[in-house]
């Protein structure tokens, strides 16, 4: 799929990625979670795990945006399956323009081009997770979203599982749950809908 975008003098093109594109999407996810993180992020990104998810073609998606030869922008997306979204549906992950592109159509074309993608694959919505607050409020990105036709649907929780299997083996030998002994008595009363889950 190759999409064109002309603005003035600049010609701006779309394509589908490829693990040819391993080294490129390395960069550009590597520069948005350094924009993220304030450069506190340590460590770079992996370029072997890039290309191992992009072989991942069922599941794993992406565009680069292009003016001439030089990439300028790079959206992500994974397919996922739940009940609330009525079967598949897709997860905007990354979605990145180099500073000098913003605000000149680079990340609409690039929403353009997964809702594309979404509707091709018969997917029942198309969603994406937020920075913590108050980055988010305070971020272009949440007028891009809301112009692109995005609604909220409230925060979004993570339990990183790296890592999880050995901890909670160290805090079960000495006697202690990772999670509070009063929540692991209570049932649960959270019951998730689809208007307040990101999955």
């Amino acid at each position: 799929m190759l999409v064109q975008l002309g603005r003035g003098y600049d010609m701006v093109t779309t394509r589908e990625v490829s693990i040819d594109d391993a080294t490129t999407v390395t960069h550009m996810v590597a520069a948005l979670l350094d924009e993220l993180e304030g450069g506190q992020k340590q460590g770079g990104l992996d370029t072997q795990l890039v290309v191992d998810l992009l072989a991942m073609k069922e599941r794993i998606y992406g565009f680069l945006a292009f003016t001439e030869v030089r990439p300028v922008g790079l959206i992500m997306l994974s397919e996922s399956a739940a009940l609330f979204a009525g079967g598949t549906y897709g997860i905007i992950t990354e979605l990145y323009v180099v500073p000098e592109q913003r605000s000149t159509g680079v990340a609409m074309r690039l929403i353009e081009a997964a809702v594309g993608l979404g509707t091709l694959k018969g997917w029942g919505q198309l969603e994406v997770g937020a920075p913590r607050q108050p980055i988010w409020s305070r971020s272009p990105c949440s007028v891009l979203y809301l112009k692109a036709g995005f609604a909220e649907i409230g925060p979004r929780l993570k339990l990183p599982l790296r890592g999880l299997a050995s901890h909670l083996a160290k805090r079960s030998a000495a006697g202690r749950s990772r999670l509070d002994p009063r929540r692991q008595r209570e049932p649960s009363r959270c019951i998730p809908d689809s208007s307040s889950t990101f999955a």
